[in-house]
C-alpha cells in the first residue's frame, strides 16, 4: 500500500471512533478536540465574513451621512508647512507627516485653521479641506477602499482570535492529558513492581 494511501488510513484510525483497545481516554479526547477545532475553524469563516459585511455596510452609511452634511472646499495655505503636533488630527498616511495654516472661505465669512499637508508644502499652494455645514473644518470622510479595508481587518481579526483561542484551549488540555497519562503510566509500571526502563511521553 502506498505512502499516499496509507496516510488516510492511519488518520482514520486515530479517530475517536476508533475500536483500537490501545487508545487511552486521553486519545480519545486529543482526536475528538481536533475534529471540532477543524469545524469550529471553518464555521468561522462564514460568521467573520458576515461581521465584515455588516461592518462595511456600516461604515458606508455613516460615510453616505457625512457626505451629506460636510463638503470639500479649497483652501490655501498662509505658511510653509512643518512638522510636529497639528491642531487637527493627521491622517494616517505617510503623505501627510506636515501640517500648516490655511485660510477658506465659507458662508461669507474667512476662515483660518490647521490642517495637515504633504512635507515641502509651500505658503500660496492650494489644498482641499472637509467642512461641516457651519464652514468649520472635519475629517475627510472614509473612502470606499478605506471602508473595505477596516471591514476586512475587522473579518480577519475575529477569525484570527477565534482559531487562536481555540489552538490555546486545545494545547491545555493536551498538557493536562498528558500529565494525567503521563501519572497513570506510572501507577501501572508501580502497580507491576517493575521501574519503566524508559521515559514515557
Amino acid at each position: 500500500m502506498s505512502e499516499t494511501c496509507a496516510a488516510p488510513i492511519r488518520l482514520w484510525r486515530l479517530g475517536p471512533w476508533s475500536r483500537n483497545p490501545l487508545m487511552r481516554g486521553c486519545d480519545r479526547l486529543r482526536s475528538t478536540m481536533v475534529l471540532i477545532g477543524v469545524a469550529f475553524v471553518l464555521l468561522m469563516i462564514p460568521l467573520a465574513a458576515a461581521v465584515g459585511t455588516e461592518t462595511y455596510s456600516r461604515l458606508d452609511q455613516q460615510t453616505q451621512a457625512e457626505l451629506a452634511t460636510q463638503h470639500s472646499a479649497p483652501a490655501t495655505l498662509v505658511e510653509d508647512s512643518r512638522t510636529g503636533t497639528a491642531g487637527e488630527p493627521l491622517p494616517a498616511s505617510p503623505q501627510y507627516q506636515a501640517h500648516a495654516r490655511v485660510q477658506w472661505s465659507a458662508n461669507g465669512q474667512t476662515h483660518t485653521g490647521d490642517v495637515p499637508t504633504a512635507a515641502g508644502a509651500k505658503a500660496g499652494q492650494t489644498v482641499t479641506v472637509w467642512l461641516d455645514p457651519n464652514g468649520d473644518l472635519v475629517s475627510a470622510p472614509e473612502t470606499g477602499s478605506q471602508n473595505a479595508a477596516t471591514a476586512v481587518s475587522v473579518a480577519c481579526g475575529i477569525w484570527v482570535t477565534a482559531a487562536g483561542g481555540y489552538c490555546f484551549l486545545f494545547l491545555v488540555v493536551h498538557w493536562v492529558a498528558s500529565r494525567r497519562q503521563q501519572a497513570q503510566l506510572t501507577r501501572e509500571w508501580n502497580e507491576l513492581d517493575r521501574p519503566p526502563g524508559w521515559h514515557v511521553s
